[in-house]
């Protein structure tokens, strides 16, 4: 099953917004994308129930957070175990950004680290390729994102459909 032109051009739209910004604004931005197409992926799983799925995903929802739709997804085997952890990498990078004033660039020590422990870009980059912790984090949102968007329009086909309601039935004559 193919991403859709709409979501390959949100995609392609992501990338090139990354070559014009700073390092904090693509670790955030980055995130942003990632957390909604997370959003879509679990609405499109849930049942057809638009108000319950609306009060766990939007504001102050119990999958709201990043770190909740990331551990939901994965939890329901909507992500693998790679995804899991380079998702979990991008959100301590994303959180680094945020609370470390001081920090403001990949090649800082602690960013350094994390995005060196992400998995999926170094299973495709090829090894004579220059691989810099901003390269690294940015292939890694790209994929993931692009991932994310096919796992979506998937899940609509594996969407969960409520059982029936229980009836309590006396078996006995």
């Amino acid at each position: 099953m193919q991403a859709s032109p709409k979501n390959n051009r949100n995609w392609q739209n992501l990338i090139g917004e990354f070559q014009h910004n700073s390092d904090r604004s693509v670790a955030i931005l980055g995130t942003a994308y990632l957390q909604n197409y997370l959003g879509r992926l679990l609405s499109n799983f849930f049942i057809s129930d638009s108000q319950n799925t609306n009060e766990l995903l939007l504001q102050r929802g119990a999958l709201s957070t990043f770190d909740t739709r990331i551990r939901a997804a994965y939890a329901l085997g909507l992500i693998s175990s790679n995804e899991f952890n380079d998702l979990l990498q991008i959100m301590h990078i994303h959180n680094i950004f945020l609370n470390e004033l001081d920090i403001s660039k990949f090649t800082d020590e602690s960013l350094r680290q994390h995005c060196s422990q992400l998995r999926i870009p170094r299973e495709i980059l090829l090894p004579e390729e220059t691989v810099t912790p901003r390269r690294l984090f940015v292939f890694a949102v790209a994929l993931l994102s692009g991932q994310l968007i096919w796992r979506s329009e998937q899940a609509e086909n594996e969407q969960r459909a409520a059982p029936e309601n229980f009836i309590l039935v006396d078996m006995e004559p």
